[in-house]
């Protein structure tokens, strides 16, 4: 019995001693095909967050501003799922036209919300 129990413990040492020091790369979200595939999501949906607050403020002086925002989260939810869909099929897919249209409705949102704090005060 102290035979096996020594053999069990030696396995298992020598099973768990393989994996340290060893790096395991952050997992991915379930769906989701690369890092950049899921940073992109996220950065819609927290976009997509930040629009629906700034509506629910109901500022309608920043109606023209919050207009174009939404627009822009539009054509980058396009381009996102464009990026998804192509990763998905097995075919090769340029993160440009993503990063580009996260680019620009980051801005449009700095922008909505320069606005709003303009108002507020």
């Amino acid at each position: 019995m102290k035979r096996f129990v020594v053999m069990a413990l030696l396995c298992l040492s020598l099973e768990t001693g393989c994996k340290y020091g060893a790096t395991n790369p952050a997992s991915l979200a379930p769906g989701a095909m690369n890092a950049f595939d899921q940073d992109s999501y996220q950065a819609l949906m927290a976009s997509q967050g930040v629009l629906n607050s700034l509506k629910s403020d109901n500022l309608t002086q920043i109606k023209a501003e919050l207009n174009d925002a939404i627009l822009s989260y539009d054509a980058a939810e396009i381009a996102y799922q464009t990026y998804h869909a192509a990763l998905v099929a097995g075919k090769p897919a340029s993160t440009a036209s993503v990063s580009t249209a996260l680019s620009n409705l980051q801005s449009q949102i700095s922008a909505v919300q320069q606005a709003a704090a303009g108002v507020k005060q």
